[in-house]
C-alpha cells in the first residue's frame, strides 16, 4: 500500500493506492495527481482572483470558454432541476454578502444579494458563458467533481485499487477487491464516530453547517443557505463523488419525503443525523 497527503484547495488530501507499484511509478502517479488538483484550483476557484470563475462573476461573460469549464458549469446548472430547485449554483452573492468571500472576512458586505435562476440566468454555450443574475459558486459540488477527475486520472494510469479522501469527501474503488469501511464523524464532536459505512466503487460526501458558522448582527449563519430551524449533518453515497457532494448539501435542505424521492430517482444512499436529538435517519440502502 502506498499513500500521500498534501494540502490543496483549502483542505487536506489523502490518497492511498493498494496496487503493487514500484516507488518511482508511485511517486510519478502522486505528483501528477497533485498537479491536476492545483491546476483545477487555479482555473475554477471562486477564491482565486485570476480564475475563470472569478472572471465570469466579475465580467459577466466569457467568450470561447475552456471546454472543461463548460462541462463543470453544465453539471452545476443541471443540479437545479435534479434537486427540485434545492441546489442553486447562482448563490455566490449570498455567500459573499455573509462574508464567506475570498478573504474569509465573515462580515456582512452590506450589499443586497441576488440569487439567479440557473435555467434562465446562466447561459452556457460552447461559444460563450454568461451570467445574467447572481454569482456562480461551485463550492457545493466542485470538490467532488475534482475528486472524480483524480479518480479518472488514476484509472487512466492503470491504477485499479485506490482511495481518494479530500477533507472527508471521497471516491473509493476497493482494497484489492474488498469494500473499505469509513467512520462517520459526529458533526459537533470531532474525533467521535456516530457509525460506519462501506464503500465499493462509490463516492461519499458529508455536509453540515456546524464547522463553518459565524455571527452577523448576533445571528448565527453558515455557508449553507437554509431557512429551516433544525440543523442536520448529512452523509451520502453515490456512483460519483460529484453527485455525493451535491446531494449531501441537498440533504440538508430537504424533507424526509424529498430524500426518499431523491434516493429512488438518483440512486443515492442517504443518512442524516440530528445533533440536538441524536436521531440518525437513513435510507434502507445506507449500510
Amino acid at each position: 500500500m502506498h499513500q500521500t497527503t498534501f494540502e490543496a484547495i483549502g483542505t487536506r488530501w489523502w490518497i492511498e493506492v493498494f496496487d503493487n507499484l514500484d516507488e518511482i511509478k508511485c511517486t510519478d502517479v502522486f505528483n501528477s495527481c497533485a498537479f491536476l488538483i492545483q491546476e483545477f484550483d487555479k482555473k475554477y476557484s471562486r477564491f482565486k482572483d485570476n480564475s475563470f470563475l472569478t472572471q465570469l462573476n466579475t465580467e459577466r461573460i466569457i467568450k470561447s470558454p475552456d471546454p472543461e469549464f463548460v462541462e463543470l458549469l453544465l453539471f452545476g446548472q443541471r443540479l437545479f432541476n435534479r434537486t427540485n430547485n434545492k441546489f442553486n449554483v447562482l448563490i455566490g452573492q449570498v455567500l459573499e454578502s455573509r462574508g464567506y468571500d475570498a478573504n474569509y472576512t465573515f462580515k456582512t458586505s452590506g450589499i443586497t444579494p441576488q440569487i439567479g435562476n440557473p435555467n434562465t440566468d446562466l447561459i452556457i454555450k460552447d461559444t460563450k458563458i454568461e451570467v445574467l443574475k447572481g454569482n456562480v459558486d461551485n463550492g457545493g459540488y466542485g470538490k467532488g467533481y475534482l475528486i472524480d477527475l483524480v479518480a479518472e486520472h488514476l484509472k487512466a494510469l492503470g491504477v485499479q485499487f485506490f482511495l481518494i479522501n479530500a477533507g472527508g469527501d471521497m471516491y473509493v474503488t476497493s482494497e484489492l477487491g474488498e469494500p473499505i469501511t469509513v467512520h462517520l464523524e459526529h458533526p459537533t464532536k470531532p474525533q467521535k464516530s456516530i457509525g460506519t459505512t462501506t464503500l465499493l466503487n462509490q463516492g461519499f460526501a458529508a455536509s453540515s453547517p456546524f464547522k463553518r458558522q459565524w455571527k452577523i448582527n448576533n445571528e448565527t449563519v453558515s455557508h449553507i443557505i437554509n431557512e429551516g430551524t433544525e440543523q442536520f449533518a448529512s452523509y451520502v453515497k453515490a456512483e460519483t463523488a460529484r453527485d455525493a457532494d451535491a446531494f449531501a448539501t441537498t440533504a440538508l435542505l430537504s424533507t424526509t419525503d424529498e430524500l426518499l424521492e431523491l434516493n429512488t430517482r438518483e440512486n443515492v444512499s442517504i443518512g442524516r443525523f440530528s445533533p440536538s436529538s441524536g436521531n440518525f435517519w437513513k435510507t434502507r440502502d445506507f449500510i
